[in-house]
């Protein structure tokens, strides 16, 4: 006990030595407000968010971004700033003013940018979405058919400010592409809206590539992508990262298609996601499986009944030029719904014309090939069947196979899986040859995606 207290009485004298070194004359000036109440540059009002802590600025389009002044700037009283008045800076990218008032500071992000109109939504009849590219100003929507394009109403989403002609909830004849103009502040653009009758389903489908923006994929991936995104109603762009994040739903979709380049990771974003993509297709979503997409239908989405892949894969790593047409034959089942409307010699699809560049990627099963030893057995093991073979017809060879569906959870089934691991399956061709079979290819495709659909 006599220790105990010898520590306590050593305490308070601790404590007095310590404040006693402490310097009087030093303060903390902590009281002060550190906000921007007001800012103009070059004679536009900026908008202040003093929650967000900042300052956006919108210019006439013909403004130089790159040389502006700041004309006035209105702080909290006893304030300071690095951007007071008579500052000239460039405003082509984004800035940060620190304000300062005594011992306490806050840093604004400063925003500039030009007035602008984009559209974020554009629906016809409210059924039919658009496919809206705010690059070229064009939007494109598909619908059925039998629909009677001369009296269409319209709906749409604008960024803030913007305002649109015709207006909302118009009745638009399109039975020729029309214009709409879109204005905010000094800017105007004209979009050209086509609305397309097309037999191809409207159901919700989505391509899925491994970067954030339709730009960021790999040449095969990104040909693929805008031809869907221009061609196939109701369909979506969506990145893998964003399925993993829970920002996108895959069963928000009928059918998603994956074709992927051979260059991107193995096994990847896809193996983290393996749950939600092996879940999307028990419960029922349909799947496109091309090119390298075909590797995944192993023990990452667990669709083949031996969790594998194809057993026989090559090429890819660069481009030749075709020496003569290339495409697959089919092995039975001629009347799948895959090859309505293709035109076949002797059996074979031709896709690509001799003279064009591929990469002959090439993902496909040799049956004969242990531990599967003819059809039967691959059959029986892999719970597939055999759409086609190569180029030239190899009764042990296997380029498109389909996964139908089945019981894989008790009282649940299966969606449809397509495998395309043919090389006649690519969409770019780095020399821009004109493929002369290149509208089999579009109704191939077409052929299997309103499949998955149904």
């Amino acid at each position: 006990m006599k220790k105990i207290y010898k520590y306590m009485l050593v305490l308070p004298a601790l404590v007095f030595g310590l404040s006693s070194c402490h310097d009087d004359n030093t303060t903390i000036n902590i009281e002060g407000d550190t906000k921007i109440e007001a800012i103009t540059i070059s004679g536009q009002q900026g908008l202040v968010d003093n929650m967000a802590h900042s300052v956006v600025v919108e210019m006439p389009v013909a403004t130089d971004l790159t040389s502006l002044t700041v004309d006035d700037i209105r702080l909290s009283d006893g304030a300071s700033c690095d951007y007071p008045k008579g500052t000239v800076f460039n405003g082509s990218m984004p800035r940060s003013i620190h304000v300062t008032n005594g011992d306490v500071s806050t840093d604004y992000s400063l925003s500039v940018a030009h007035d602008r109109v984009e559209f974020y939504s554009f629906t016809v009849n409210g059924l039919y979405s658009g496919t809206i590219d705010n690059t070229t100003h064009t939007i494109s929507v598909f619908v059925p058919l039998t629909t009677d394009l001369t009296e269409m109403s319209v709906t749409y989403e604008v960024n803030a400010g913007t305002e649109v002609t015709p207006a909302q909830g118009s009745l638009v004849d399109f039975s020729e592409p029309v214009e709409f103009t879109a204005s905010h502040r000094t800017a105007e653009v004209v979009y050209v809206v086509t609305v397309s009758k097309n037999d191809m389903s409207q159901e919700p489908k989505a391509f899925v590539g491994f970067a954030s923006t339709v730009e960021g994929l790999g040449d095969e991936s990104k040909a693929a992508c805008r031809w869907m995104m221009e061609n196939v109603p109701n369909s979506t762009f969506v990145p893998l990262q964003d399925v993993l994040d829970g920002k996108v739903k895959l069963d928000d979709y009928v059918m998603v298609w994956a074709h992927f380049d051979f260059t991107e990771d193995w096994p990847s974003v896809l193996w983290d996601s393996r749950e939600l993509f092996s879940g999307y297709w028990q419960r029922g979503g349909s799947i496109l499986a091309s090119r390298d997409g075909a590797r995944y239908i192993n023990d990452v989405w667990c669709i083949a009944l031996d969790q594998q892949s194809p057993n026989n894969r090559f090429g890819g790593e660069g481009y030749e030029p075709l020496g003569s047409d290339l495409g697959f034959t089919i092995t039975g089942h001629e009347d799948h719904p895959l090859y309505t409307d293709l035109e076949a010699e002797d059996g074979r699809i031709l896709l690509k014309g001799a003279g064009c560049s591929y990469s002959n990627r090439t993902l496909q099963w040799c049956v004969d090939w242990e531990p599967y030893f003819d059809m039967a057995g691959w059959e029986t093991k892999t719970g597939a069947k055999a759409l086609a073979s190569g180029n030239e017809y190899n009764a042990n060879q296997v380029t498109i196979a389909e996964f139908e569906p089945r019981e894989v959870v008790k009282g649940m089934t299966s969606g449809k899986v397509l495998v395309v691991g043919t090389p006649a399956f690519e969409w770019h061709d780095p020399s821009n040859s004109e493929n002369p079979y290149q509208d089999n290819l579009i109704q191939f495709t077409n052929n299997a995606i309103n499949y998955l659909c149904q």
